[in-house]
């Protein structure tokens, strides 16, 4: 009970504004989904960013929260959720990467690769390129590629994100994909 009278004092001082207040709670949340976010990532670097980001989205909504009681299940279901898009986001880069790969398999003569050490390791080098070649697109390439194949964002989002019209961001991601291919087929 004397916890929870702590994290409740801590909480009100956090929602008044104090950044003394909003520390220690950043502390004390930390301290106790850290845990669990680690246990369910399985990765040390993955549940410190899950982490960061359910902080920071535990300071930009903390007045909305309404019952003070319903804090933990609250951060709880933040993190929860992040912990989701994380997934979600990985998921959708394999993908990507997966597809990009078979096109360059279209283009290298439709070669199948078997499985055996030396096609994982030409899999693996295959990705590195992929990987350096989306990241030297030009901002505006880059920054659609990533929101449309990553997060999965449809392009009226993309426009609103990047100030520009459905169409335009529609285009953008066409020239993007269009420049990547160049540059994996000339890398070959």
């Amino acid at each position: 009970m004397n916890e929870e009278n702590d994290t409740i004092s801590i909480l009100a001082e956090a929602r008044s504004g104090s950044q003394a207040g909003m520390g220690r709670l950043a502390t004390l949340v930390w301290d106790r989904l850290y845990p669990f976010v680690l246990r369910t990532t399985l990765n040390q670097d993955a549940a410190e960013d899950i982490l960061q980001e359910t902080l920071l989205a535990m300071i930009r909504e903390i007045g909305a929260l309404r019952d003070h009681t319903r804090f933990w299940p609250w951060m709880y279901r933040i993190a929860w959720n992040k912990m989701q898009d994380t997934f979600r986001r990985r998921r959708l880069q394999s993908s990507v990467e997966n597809s990009l790969l078979q096109a360059l398999r279209h283009v290298d003569g439709g070669k199948e690769s078997g499985s055996n050490l030396l096609d994982a390791k030409i899999r693996d080098e295959t990705l590195q390129r992929i990987r350096a070649e989306v990241k030297r697109l030009n901002d505006q390439h880059r920054d659609v590629v990533e929101l449309r194949c990553y997060e999965q964002l449809p392009y009226t989002e993309i426009a609103s994100r990047t100030a520009t019209t459905p169409e335009k961001a529609r285009v953008r991601f066409h020239r993007a994909k269009e420049s990547l291919k160049a540059r994996l087929v000339c890398s070959v």
